[in-house]
């Protein structure tokens, strides 16, 4: 999607394209160009472009996605620098000092996902030690199941910097058939077939001495096991019905902090399970 023209979206894109914005400061820019536009027609552009993953809202201010982003490098050349800036803003989680954390709380698991890998690429960008490798922990890795593209892309994209390395928790049918997604080296995959942390909805993400820990709704999780422990065989069917379950409303939240001590204590979890 590429929109340079005078349309609400298109006045969006031009107004993203300097960085992040507020959206009372979007509005006016709207408004600015466009006098007969109401705020609800505002948001009704933001909600479309955020259903297509397009741009991330969040406490009131909206950013393109970072992976939209990377999916039209060339195009947005010159915004991807401003978005790599690390003088963004104090509430910016790059900006993080030792011992700082931000939460986030969203309505569904794709809204979720969604500014979860905005955060991991960026994280992952910010750290300069390229020989720390972005580990990630998920009891079921179900995000290639019920999102395969978007994800695909996501390994993609940090492993050509760093390693990826995915622990899994469960060992059902489902589990292993993700471990094609990964090459075995700059992307692997382990499955350990037993729950690492005391909660089956606890996910964990740790770059350098950034950790991003995730909450998914219980229903929801319970909902994924039982289709996991069901499941005997993948199918297109399966990818559908996966995809339909996890887009039920309910709340998780995401924690961004930055503590070197708590992080190197949690790599050592995993450190064993790679080359």
């Amino acid at each position: 999607m590429l929109l340079i023209d005078n349309s609400i979206e298109g006045i969006i894109f031009e107004s993203l394209n300097n960085g992040p914005i507020g959206t009372k400061i979007l509005i006016d820019n709207v408004r600015k160009q466009r006098g007969s536009t109401t705020k609800q027609g505002v948001y009704l552009a933001l909600r479309n472009l955020k259903k297509q993953e397009v741009v991330v809202i969040h406490n009131k201010q909206v950013s393109f996605n970072v992976r939209w982003l990377k999916n039209m490098e060339n195009y947005f050349a010159l915004a991807q620098r401003h978005y790599f800036d690390e003088n963004i803003g104090q509430n910016n989680f790059l900006n993080l000092k030792g011992g700082e954390k931000i939460t986030y709380s969203f309505n569904d698991t794709t809204q979720t996902d969604s500014f979860w890998w905005h955060a991991l690429y960026l994280l992952s960008e910010a750290v300069e030690d390229l020989t720390e490798p972005a580990y990630l922990y998920n009891p079921h890795e179900w995000f290639f199941i019920a999102r395969t593209e978007s994800e695909i892309e996501s390994l993609k994209t940090i492993s050509k910097k760093r390693k990826y390395l995915v622990t899994a928790s469960g060992n059902t049918v489902l589990d292993k058939y993700v471990a094609k997604y990964f090459d075995g080296k700059t992307s692997q995959y382990y499955m350990t077939g037993k729950q690492l942390f005391q909660k089956n909805n606890y996910y964990l993400n740790i770059v350098g001495d950034f950790l991003i820990e995730a909450t998914i709704d219980p229903t929801v999780i319970k909902i994924i096991e039982d289709f996991y422990n069901r499941t005997t065989k993948v199918t297109e069917e399966t990818h559908n019905e996966l995809k339909r379950l996890v887009l039920i409303k309910s709340r998780s939240k995401l924690s961004i902090s930055r503590n070197k001590k708590k992080a190197e204590k949690l790599k050592k979890i995993f450190q064993k399970y790679f080359v």
